[in-house]
This record gives structure tokens, C-alpha cells and sequence, in this order.
């Protein structure tokens, strides 16, 4: 039986993977932990083979957590998720030996995919090589179209170069990403190589193709050692001896090229003979489909007068003019048709099977709205206030305070209410078999930010 550990300190999300991760997975056990200090007690009793951690938990973070399983379960495998991306994260977490960096919310079939790889991985060979270049891993990962991060390590720095499908589509080193970080780490003199398979680039930096990547790296890697590459490569003269061309010039290489440039006169004469003998006959026939059908010349347009141009028609000015003022207004209309507020209940409906995220008022009043073709928004805003004023009438009436979000479950899908500031309401309509732990994360995450756009 496999392990997988969930550590967040979101009881939501913790609910949402304890019951969906493993489906499709019947070999895996899934654990969970609401914090990296329950985490590692729960790791010291039972083993796992891969740990699934938020970055932001009240006490340990996720990255302080995967330090300590990189020390102490070196065979265990990390994952970080955050629903506050960071560059700065991502690189530590990276560079720390995590296998990938995830951005909440994200799809589970995604997430059962990772899960499915990392265990898949274990059935490998495992091992060291001695003596390898690194060069040789960056070329077998080419030839093998791996996905895969190699992370170097030296005394002073490190690296991580990312594969894709054998592709290098992403580096870095320190505070350097792209190009520069790859050339950096290829110049690493000596230390540790670790070629991780499973890992994805979590960004795409780079955009050559290997082959190209690793010939520029060996001109730099020539100019670094004092050899003029360009120059040898570039003029036939480079490197001549100047003393002995003087004593022996029968035998320079400017003789040589001397040679070579009489061989290429005789060449040419001899096209220029073969040219002569068919430039006659491509002049008769020329003259003859001349004489025989001659080509028409189209005659220029008379140009308006200077009058004609002065009473070039007004009206037609006018169309333009409104046509282009009429663009301009089309323009301005859809650059406003995603307002700040639709942007974030985009949120919402980029969850699978939610089709439809309202904003309404206590009042009833339709807000703003993002919903499928064929739903009456403004309906459901006036439907919502009553069953909204119903639910929160309900919970005052039995001393259970607030209204923090209520659900219908319908035939259909169901129906989620979530309270934003003291004048709005957030109402939330999906479809059958919809991920509602998604739905749960999505309101709480957007609330605060719904309340300030908005001004409620």
C-alpha cells in the first residue's frame, strides 16, 4: 500500500483530497495533517511516499517542513502547493528538492496525475554514477525526450535545469533564470548531480533548442579559456605566421588562396561561355512573343483637379469619421466588458462545472454577474434575496449566529450562498458532480477581495 501525506492547515482542502485524491488510485492510502509539526509525528510512526504540503501554515511552513524531509526521509517526495505564488517560493522550494510547485486551486485529475508519476518512479533504477560529466546527463535527457530536473550542486551555488520532452525549458542559478542560468550552471566546475524524472519546468524561460543551447555553451566555454573562436572560424588569414610567409611565400596560405582564386576565374568563364551559347536564342524567342502579342499599358487615372479634391464628399468624411468614432466606442466597450468585480468571480466559473456566479445585493439587485447563455441573471438575483434572507433568519432563530454559506442541493447541481460584507451576496449555481471543496476555498479566498472591489 502506498502513502500519500496531505499537510494544510485548511480543513476544506484537507476534506477535499482525503476524499477524492485516491480515486482511480486503489493502492493508495492518503493520510492527513493540519499542520507540518503533526506532519512529521504522523511521519515518525508511518512511513509515506510522497507528502503534499500547503507553504503558508501557521508554527512550521511547508518549505521549513520539506527541509526537515529532505534530512531526515530523504526516499520521500515532496509537493508543494500555495495559493499565493511566488517566484522567490518557487525557486527555494524547487532547489530544495521539492518535485513540483502547484498554484490553489488546481485540478485533481492534475493532482492524481503527479501522484500516479511519483509512485510510478519508484519502479526505477536508483543509483550513483561516478566520474559522469554533466554535459552527458544534459545530452541523455535530450536524447531520451525526458522530463526531468537536474539539480547541481557545488561547494558555493547551485542550478536546476529543466527538461521537457527532452527540451530545455527552463534554468536557474541563484537570482539568474533562462539562458544565463543555464550557461552559469553548465560552467560549474565539480560537485553533486541529482536527475530527478517526473519533474516538470514550472515555467518556460527558454526557448531555443537544445542543440543550439549547447553549441553556444561551447563557444563561451572556448572564449573563457582565451581561444578566439569567432575570429579562427570566421577569416581563412587567422593564425598565419607572418616570418615565415616572408621566407617561404610560395607555400603561405595566401598563396594557396591566390590558387584557389584563379581555380574559381576559370569556373566562371566556363559559365559565362555555356551563357553565350543560349543568350541568342533567348532573345529571338523574347522578340518573337514581343512582336506577336503585345502587351497592353494601362493608361493612369486622370488626378482630380484641386476643386474636385475640395468637394470630395463631405458626407463621406462625416461616415468615416462616425464609422472610426463607432470603433472606437466598440473598442472601449469590450476592453469594459470584464469588470474587476467579473474578473474574480471568473474564479469561480473556471471551476469545472460551475456555469454561473452572481453578485447580488440584500435588496435583490443584480450587481454584477458572470453566467451560462440562457440563464436570467437578473432573476436569480431577485429569487436568492428570499431564500439568502430565509437561511440567515433561520440560523438567528436558532442562536447560530452568523451566516457564513448555506447550500440547496437540487436535481441538477446545487445552489451555494456566501455572505460578502453586510449589504451582498455571493450565489454560486454548478452542475452534477461538481468539486464543492473547490467552491468552499474559491469563497473564502475571495470574499475579502469581492468586498473591497466592490466598496461593500
Amino acid at each position: 500500500m502506498e502513502r500519500v501525506l496531505i499537510v494544510d492547515d485548511e480543513e476544506d482542502m484537507l476534506w477535499m483530497l482525503q476524499r477524492n485524491l485516491s480515486k482511480g488510485l486503489p493502492n493508495v492510502e492518503v493520510l492527513a495533517a493540519k499542520s507540518a509539526e503533526e506532519a512529521l509525528a504522523i511521519l515518525s510512526d508511518k512511513s509515506a511516499n510522497l507528502i503534499i504540503s500547503d507553504i503558508n501554515m501557521p508554527g512550521m511552513s511547508g518549505l521549513d517542513l520539506l527541509t526537515e524531509v529532505n534530512n531526515r526521509y530523504p526516499e520521500t517526495s515532496v509537493v508543494i502547493m500555495t495559493a499565493y505564488p511566488s517566484n522567490a517560493y518557487e525557486n527555494e522550494a524547487m532547489l530544495s528538492g521539492c518535485l513540483r510547485f502547484i498554484e490553489k486551486p488546481f485540478d485533481i485529475k492534475e493532482m492524481r496525475q503527479i501522484v500516479d508519476n511519483v509512485l510510478k518512479r519508484d519502479e526505477r533504477f536508483q543509483g550513483t554514477i561516478d566520474g559522469i560529466d554533466l554535459l552527458d546527463i544534459v545530452q541523455f535527457n535530450g536524447l531520451s525526450g525526458a522530463s526531468a530536473a537536474l539539480k547541481v550542486t557545488t561547494i558555493e551555488e547551485e542550478g536546476m535545469i529543466f527538461f521537457k520532452s527532452g527540451q530545455v525549458l527552463h534554468a536557474m542559478c541563484g537570482s539568474l533564470t533562462g539562458e544565463e542560468a543555464f550557461f552559469k550552471v553548465l560552467a560549474f566546475q565539480g560537485g553533486t548531480l541529482q536527475n530527478m524524472r517526473g519533474v516538470e519546468p514550472p515555467v518556460v524561460s527558454i526557448e531555443k533548442d537544445l542543440q543550439t543551447l549547447l553549441f553556444e555553451a561551447a563557444v563561451l566555454n572556448d572564449e573563457l579559456n582565451g581561444e578566439e573562436t569567432t575570429e579562427t572560424t570566421s577569416s581563412p588569414i587567422a593564425g598565419i605566421d607572418m616570418d615565415s610567409l616572408e621566407s617561404n611565400p610560395n607555400d603561405s596560405p595566401v598563396a594557396a588562396l591566390s590558387d584557389s582564386a584563379f581555380e574559381v576565374d576559370d569556373a566562371l568563364e566556363q559559365v559565362e561561355d555555356l551563357a553565350v551559347q543560349f543568350e541568342t536564342p533567348l532573345e529571338e524567342e523574347i522578340q518573337v512573343q514581343s512582336e506577336a502579342e503585345p502587351v497592353p499599358v494601362a493608361e493612369p487615372e486622370p488626378k482630380p483637379n484641386a476643386s474636385q479634391e475640395r468637394q470630395a464628399p463631405r458626407n463621406q468624411t462625416k461616415e468615416t469619421e462616425n464609422t472610426i468614432n463607432t470603433d472606437a466606442t466598440l473598442t472601449q466597450t469590450e476592453d469594459l466588458e470584464m469588470t474587476d468585480i467579473q474578473q474574480i468571480l471568473a474564479e469561480f466559473t473556471n471551476i469545472e462545472g460551475v456555469h454561473t456566479a452572481c453578485l447580488v445585493g440584500r435588496d435583490g439587485f443584480l450587481l454584477d454577474n458572470i453566467a451560462r447563455t440562457g440563464i436570467d441573471a437578473e432573476m436569480i438575483g431577485a429569487i436568492a434575496s428570499s431564500g439568502f434572507g430565509s437561511a440567515e433568519s433561520m440560523g438567528n432563530q436558532l442562536g447560530q449566529g452568523d451566516l457564513n454559506m448555506t447550500m440547496l442541493e437540487y436535481e441538477n447541481g446545487p445552489v451555494m450562498f456566501a455572505p460578502v460584507g453586510t449589504e451582498a451576496f455571493l450565489v454560486i449555481v454548478a452542475d452534477q458532480e461538481t468539486n464543492l471543496g473547490w467552491i468552499r476555498i474559491a469563497i473564502k479566498k475571495n470574499s475579502k477581495k469581492i468586498q473591497e472591489v466592490a466598496a461593500l
